[in-house]
């Protein structure tokens, strides 16, 4: 598996700045290292991450070419009111890539893991960018793909597989190139019907943790802002981050 510049860039149609490692800490650091610097799309990619960052400072198991790791640093466009709703983008933009390319249909589990035959093949990581007086200067956007990836650590062996050997560079431009287009049109919320769509919670049993305190309910909707709205004894509520557990 390798990474080619020329080949990612058939599948994008906008004006972008690529980056390729052979091995690096973490896409999303790199992002973070040169986001001052950056303008326009910027995607950084690589087969191996010797340090890569999942959600809640989780780890994310990165082994060398099984996988695609990238990150796409998106420049800020007025006001981000949600970056919750940018991982909902980022997504659909996996699932529609690796569905026009392979065939297969993988799902979504609230709010960032893209789910393929019950197991978890991808997840997202946003993280909005500000300078040193604390400003929004960028919202990067880090994918973890395990494309071959079968080996893996005990403590998520259960619940981990993968997307396939899909072609790595197709997979690359097509996720960059659809996360692009519904980023450009960041205030079109038909997108979040095709993130419901897609996602296996509408209609389970979830559980998930508020303060302090361990909550069954069931999954009903998705707002306008990604966030997922359950119904526990009768009232609704709306969770805007945190970890869920399902059932599949």
């Amino acid at each position: 598996m390798k990474l080619k510049d020329k080949r990612i860039r058939e599948k994008i149609s906008a004006d972008i700045t690529i980056h390729l490692y052979d091995d690096i800490d973490s896409t999303n650091n790199e992002a973070k290292r040169h986001a001052e610097a950056d303008r326009g799309y910027h995607l950084y990619a690589t087969t191996h991450q010797t340090a890569g960052r999942g959600r809640r400072g989780h780890d994310f198991y990165s082994p060398k070419d099984t996988g695609l790791y990238m990150t796409l640093s998106l420049p800020l466009s007025g006001h981000i009111e949600s970056v919750q709703k940018i991982t909902c983008l980022a997504a659909v933009a996996v699932c529609e890539a690796v569905e026009a390319l392979s065939g297969r249909q993988p799902k979504i589990k609230w709010v960032n893991d893209i789910f393929l035959d019950s197991r978890k093949a991808a997840g997202i990581l946003t993280e909005l960018v500000t300078d040193s007086d604390n400003r929004p200067i960028a919202v990067i956007v880090g994918i973890g793909m395990n494309l071959r990836t079968e080996d893996f650590p005990e403590e998520f062996a259960a619940q981990a597989g993968n997307l396939g050997d899909i072609e790595i560079n197709a997979l690359c431009g097509t996720v960059t190139d659809n996360l692009i287009k519904l980023y450009e049109n960041l205030s079109d919320n038909s997108v979040l019907e095709k993130y419901k769509a897609l996602n296996l919670c509408i209609g389970r049993t979830v559980r998930f943790t508020k303060d302090g305190t361990e909550h069954t309910a069931e999954a009903i909707d998705i707002d306008r802002d990604g966030g997922l709205i359950v119904e526990e004894n009768g009232d609704t509520l709306t969770l805007n981050s945190g970890e869920i557990s399902v059932k599949l």
